[in-house]
């Protein structure tokens, strides 16, 4: 999360005058944080529901807040949220926030388990001073489902570099990185970006592959991604037998060089069962590419059917298939798409917005607590 993810934010909240300290599970992408110069702690933490392990870490968190004495402690991901907020209100953090990345509930899960993670939800907004949500749509549910009251939580959207990513960078480097990465130039390349996790959608995403050989005789698959060591029990994704896909399916882990990534594709697809605001289809969208995603919350704020994209119900292969093989045979339907998905990444998806909204959230609270 810290890295890539949060860096740009870091950087401009740094900018505008606050002093960051950085803490997330211990691994190479988290520490990498350290190169742009911000103070990073290592937390004994772990992404499953582990009880003892995550007493241990609100122990260590909380004596760690104790000791820094902040005066903002802002979580991100479900875990953190939850631990971490405890945490720094147990060590008297004058102000503790979160940013709702997504819920972990949804429509399809069965109550019982539904209403328990709802019951998650409300303990880390009952420790919260405010929380950030990236999708409109997780706000009213939240609301709804009592998890928190309105006035304690607004939409924060979610934002992304748009001149790093961009049509100009696309066409600027398409044949040489598909030269390096051995695809042919002549090829149709379905991509897919996300955490290798079989709730993104690989799975399916293999399998729309294999449905379409004979049907698109160029098409190559590109799965792009990382899988963290944390990793919740048995949702690893991993391809064991590529089968009739062979040498037209490429796997690339921990790459940084996204722009040039999108720019080998043609089509970008994410077929997840569960979003929060998917940063790869907003990546994707301003790079100009048309998409299929799946028509859930997050993926719907950024893919409009018919207009920029198209979207699919969760694990239909059959219509993911249909909407790739639709858009390898009209290039003038791609364009299209792709030119209304560019418009609306500048319409909607300007990171900037997003930080200044954190940074007077953060002026807010502090003036609010001063007040007091």
């Amino acid at each position: 999360m810290l890295f890539p993810i949060l860096r740009d934010q870091l950087c401009f909240l740094r900018n505008e005058g606050f002093d960051i300290h950085t803490a997330s599970i211990e691994g190479p992408i988290g520490r990498r944080i350290q190169d742009d110069g911000f103070p990073w702690t290592p937390v004994p933490f772990t992404r499953e529901v582990a009880p003892l392990a995550d007493w241990r870490a609100r122990r260590f968190i909380e004596g760690f807040c104790r000791e820094r004495k902040f005066d903002v402690v802002h979580t991100h991901t479900p875990k953190a949220n939850v631990v971490g907020q405890w945490a720094a209100r147990r060590a008297g953090v004058p102000i503790v926030l979160q940013t709702l990345h997504g819920f972990y509930f949804h429509d399809r899960m069965p109550w019982l388990k539904r209403r328990v993670w709802i019951s998650i939800e409300k303990f880390s907004a009952r420790h919260s001073d405010h929380v950030l949500c990236q999708n409109p749509e997780d706000v009213e549910t939240a609301v709804r489902e009592g998890i928190v009251s309105r006035e304690k939580i607004s939409v924060l959207g979610n934002g992304i570099d748009l001149q790093r990513f961009s049509p100009a960078a696309r066409t600027a480097v398409r044949q040489k990185i598909r030269d390096e990465l051995k695809i042919p130039q002549d090829a149709f390349v379905a991509g897919m970006v996300g955490r290798f996790v079989a709730e993104k959608g690989f799975p399916e995403f293999v399998a729309a592959g294999r449905s379409l050989i004979e049907k698109i005789p160029g098409l190559h698959l590109l799965a792009v991604g990382h899988v963290q060591a944390s990793e919740r029990a048995g949702e690893t994704w991993r391809v064991s037998d590529a089968g009739l896909l062979k040498e037209r399916l490429t796997i690339l882990q921990n790459r940084d060089d996204m722009p040039q990534l999108y720019a080998a594709m043609d089509v970008l697809v994410l077929p997840s069962h569960r979003e929060g605001f998917p940063r790869a289809l907003m990546e994707g969208a301003a790079m100009g590419l048309p998409q299929v995603a799946t028509k859930i919350r997050g993926c719907r704020q950024v893919v409009e059917d018919g207009r920029t994209g198209f979207l699919i119900e969760v694990g239909d292969v059959a219509a993911l298939s249909q909407r790739i093989e639709c858009l390898a045979a009209d290039s003038a339907l791609r364009d299209r798409l792709g030119s209304a998905a560019r418009a609306k990444a500048e319409a909607e998806f300007d990171q900037q917005a997003v930080f200044r909204k954190v940074s007077n959230c953060y002026r807010r609270l502090i003036e609010m607590k001063m007040k007091r």
